[in-house]
């Protein structure tokens, strides 16, 4: 099963969310993403990991962590929060739409062409 580019491009922008800058994905052969902010990510299992060694655990009940130690936190407002080990929050995101997603760093990250192929963050 391919990845989900977007899917990857927004966990990309969620681990450079200290430093943001625009970048693309692309899915590439065999199975795999690349991004132009320099990271790259594959399936793992059940997981998705990354040219980074950090991996992105989902659980049975759809809860979000990374190897890193991110955690996700939902709010009210549909808002995810990444927060630290500290509990600290990173960056949140939430989906604004089909194929887009926008996130409190003021970026948005969305499909573009075929959405199987393509994602690009940047600030609108």
């Amino acid at each position: 099963m391919p990845l989900n580019v977007l899917e990857v491009a927004v966990y990309a922008m969620v681990l450079t969310a200290s430093q943001p800058s625009p970048f693309e994905c692309v899915a590439v052969k065999p199975e795999g993403v690349n991004c132009t902010n320099g990271l790259s990510a594959k399936q793992d299992g059940p997981n998705l990991l990354f040219s980074t060694g950090i991996q992105v655990i989902k659980d049975n009940q759809g809860r979000v962590r990374l190897s890193n130690g991110l955690q996700t936190r939902f709010d009210s407002s549909a808002w995810v929060e990444f927060q630290d080990t500290g509990k600290k929050p990173v960056v949140s995101v939430r989906k604004t739409g089909p194929l887009r997603f926008k996130f409190s760093n003021g970026f948005q990250c969305e499909a573009m062409g075929n959405p199987e192929d393509m994602a690009r963050c940047h600030k609108p």
